[in-house]
């Protein structure tokens, strides 16, 4: 093999570990998204959350009025939630552990009766 062969191999075979490595993000983001456009779509839903959806690069957020929610893809694929109670003096930022979309799904449902201020 030649040098110039050598060096095709290898630059084969970064884009190959890149792609790889690229992967995960891409099929949680996907599957973020998926629940983007399915609030999106559902003006039911929509007006249960009651609240501004906006999807940013790898970060959806649900804003329904006392609380934001964050959730979050990282490049290995891994999905993370954050919510903040709004306050002017000491807003709180909490973590909710979730690792999939169901698990997402519920972590919303149960803060928005949490912090449902329209009863």
């Amino acid at each position: 093999m030649s040098l110039k062969d050598a060096i095709a191999v290898e630059r084969a075979r970064k884009r190959e570990a890149e792609e790889a490595a690229r992967r995960p993000f891409e099929a949680a983001y996907a599957q973020l998204k998926a629940l983007y456009q399915q609030i999106r779509e559902d003006e039911d839903l929509r007006d249960a959350l009651r609240g501004e959806v906006e999807l940013l690069d790898n970060e959806l957020q649900i804003d329904p009025g006392p609380i934001l929610m964050r959730i979050l893809v990282d490049k290995a694929g891994d999905f993370s939630m954050t919510y903040e109670i709004k306050s002017p003096v000491n807003p709180v930022v909490k973590p909710v552990t979730v690792a999939t979309i169901p698990d997402i799904e519920a972590a919303i449902a149960r803060l928005l009766v949490e912090y449902d201020d329209h009863d």
